[in-house]
């Protein structure tokens, strides 16, 4: 399972970048966004506190003033 998070520049529908954070594991992601690891199967929008905490544990530094980012689990 790959945990991605999907980058969009705040002012644009269209994805600009996936950054694949599987290092953290399905379970640390699905806390961050507080769901249970088994039901983390949609895109969850993150707001700036998850955004946040998953940039420090994946240690990627993301623009919260320019960008926005999603989270999802994919097969593969």
């Amino acid at each position: 399972m790959k945990i991605l998070i999907t980058v969009y520049r705040k002012d644009s529908d269209s994805p600009e970048r996936e950054l694949d954070v599987s290092g953290i594991g399905l379970e640390a992601a699905a806390d961050v966004v507080g769901i249970p690891a088994d039901r983390l199967v949609d895109v969850y929008p993150l707001e700036e506190s998850q955004a946040v905490a998953l940039g420090r544990l994946a240690d990627v530094s993301l623009d919260l003033d320019s960008y926005e980012y999603f989270l999802e689990a994919v097969e593969g």
